[in-house]
């Protein structure tokens, strides 16, 4: 599996670094997401944020330290691209610290934030018979697109370095 390099500002106090996650197989609430079965003539276009701010360090959040934290939120995207809901990601091997009492501010924030957030919509994208998207996920040609609701999973890590807070950020993890 490639990851990319994990990037560093220092600089800013308030933001943490926000990355989507692949959900894992084997049970839970992760489990269950249903994934959409798609017929020869169609692609799946998956849902691009328009409006993703990440979360903030609480404004009364006094730690000088605090090693690198990932929280996890559950994001149900509607149709219409709007967030329908979050929800604590508590059950995927990545996102323990969010079951600690000593972490819910942060996974409040992450959830605060990740409510706002706006996407293009994820669709499904139908093409004739005998045509084929010309890319996956491109509706580029498609007789019809039909929007639909989806659930991401996203990871926050939080770390603050000597008062400062880090953005770190990587690939989605497996």
């Amino acid at each position: 599996m490639a990851t990319t390099p994990v990037i560093e500002e220092p600089d800013n106090r308030y933001n943490v670094g926000h990355r989507l996650l692949t959900p894992e197989s084997g049970g839970g609430a992760a489990g269950a997401i249903q994934a959409y079965t798609l017929a020869a003539s169609e692609t799946f276009r998956m849902p691009e944020p328009v409006q993703s701010s990440p979360p903030v360090m609480p404004a009364d959040y006094v730690r000088q330290t605090l090693p690198p934290t990932t929280l996890c939120v559950r994001v149900i995207v509607a149709a219409d691209g709007g967030v329908e809901r979050v929800e604590p990601l508590l059950e995927h091997a990545n996102c323990v610290a969010g079951r600690e009492l000593e972490h819910a501010s942060l996974l409040q924030a992450s959830i605060a934030a990740a409510t706002q957030w706006t996407f293009r919509p994820a669709a499904i994208c139908h093409f004739s018979p005998g045509s084929e998207p010309i890319a996956q996920g491109d509706c580029t040609g498609a007789v019809r697109v039909e929007d639909v609701p989806v659930t991401l999973l996203y990871a926050f890590t939080f770390e603050v370095v000597k008062g400062e807070a880090r953005v770190r950020s990587q690939g989605g993890l497996r």
